[in-house]
Order: C-alpha cells, then structure tokens, then sequence
C-alpha cells in the first residue's frame, strides 16, 4: 500500500468517527464552557461510536443489513440528530 492511500484512508476513519461524535458532544454540551477542547475531544471520540453500536443493534434485532449505503445513511443521521439537538439547546 502506498503512503498516500494509508493517510487517505486514516483521515476518512478519523473523520467517520470523530465528525457524528462531535455533533453528539454539542447536542450535551452545547456551551463552550461546559467542556475544555480536551474533554469534547475525548467525548467525540466515544460518541463517535454511537453508528456503529446502533447499526450493529438493526442488524441483530431486526435482521438490517450492514453495507455502505446503511453506514452513510446512519453517518449523516447521527450527525443530523446531534447537530438539531445542539441548535436546539443553543436556542433556548
């Protein structure tokens, strides 16, 4: 494997991971004075597990096959909920 396509493929699992996480993170706390950067960061990085354990959960509960357009689709979801959940907050 070349250098390039092992950073490619780093940044999109780290991405994958870390960008429904960090939703999730400000959807609990959406103030900046509730977390340090170091603490969000470490919150992110289990939340950013939140797809996998729900998609994992549909598969063993209700037979839902695990493929690319189901992750993408649990992706973007995780990430919507988080980001409403934040707005949400922030608004009040």
């Amino acid at each position: 494997m070349e250098l390039l396509s092992i950073i490619v493929i780093t940044l999109f699992i780290l991405a994958f991971i870390g960008i429904p996480g960090f939703m999730l993170s400000l959807a609990l706390f959406p103030k900046k004075e509730d977390l340090d950067s170091i603490e969000r960061a470490g919150l992110s990085t289990v939340l950013g597990l939140t797809p996998v354990f729900l998609l994992y959960f549909l598969d063993k509960n209700f037979s839902m096959p695990i493929d690319s357009y189901t992750s993408s689709a649990m992706f973007f979801l995780i990430s919507l909920v988080g980001y409403m959940g934040w707005k949400y907050k922030k608004r009040k």
